[in-house]
């Protein structure tokens, strides 16, 4: 038993760093980065950086670095719990993680008792009354809810939520509250906003 636990976790170490080769590979694939992104479009609004101020933020985050020394830096960084600052944002990676990772949780957890609440009494319902109506209608609704995907489920949504409810569904929170500190408005809003995104997650659980 112990040389199968083992044996399964080096293969686990194996895959792992395996899907890490491929990820950052790929994300390395496209032509230019960020900074080279960034340069361009403070020239387009009228600011110009020297070669030096480059030079500085390219050896600032490594870029200035073969592919294989940045990927091991990368690995060494995220075995350490460092996981770098986004360009997006400035800000430590790990600091926007644990900024949304709460709200993450949340919609996964809301998102699986949609499915429970949905799917047993209608698989309750299929079995009391095998070959029913009932049992016909559920089983097509239950394909079309794995046919459809999920982008389009959510169009759908938000179309409807928009004009029948007035609900924006760009995101869990309205423009005035995207921003602003917790608050009993701030949760209010966010519960509008929520059903859209339980539904779409939790409907291919559901079929």
């Amino acid at each position: 038993m112990l040389s199968y636990i083992i044996r399964r976790s080096f293969y686990m170490i194996i895959i792992l760093l395996v899907v890490s080769v491929v990820a950052f590979v790929i994300i390395q694939l496209p032509p230019g980065d960020y900074l080279t992104s960034l340069i361009r479009r403070l020239r387009e609004s009228g600011i110009t950086m020297t070669d030096e101020q480059i030079r500085s933020l390219e050896e600032r985050f490594g870029l200035n670095l073969p592919v294989y020394a940045r990927y091991f830096k990368w690995m060494w960084n995220m075995l350490h719990g460092d996981f770098g600052k986004s360009f997006q944002w400035n800000e430590p990676v790990s600091k926007l993680i644990a900024e949304r990772l709460p709200l993450t949780v949340t919609l996964s957890i809301l998102a699986m008792l949609f499915t429970y609440a949905v799917a047993i009494p209608i698989g309750i319902a299929s079995a009391t009354h095998q070959y029913s109506i009932a049992d016909y209608s559920f089983t097509v609704a239950g394909f079309a809810g794995l046919a459809i995907p999920n982008f389009l489920l959510a169009l759908v949504l938000m179309f409807i939520f928009y004009k029948y409810f007035n609900l924006s569904a760009g995101g869990l929170f309205s423009l005035e509250y995207q921003i602003a500190p917790w608050s009993l408005g701030k949760v209010i809003d966010m519960l509008k906003h929520l059903p859209i995104p339980i539904i779409v997650i939790g409907t291919a659980g559901t079929a």
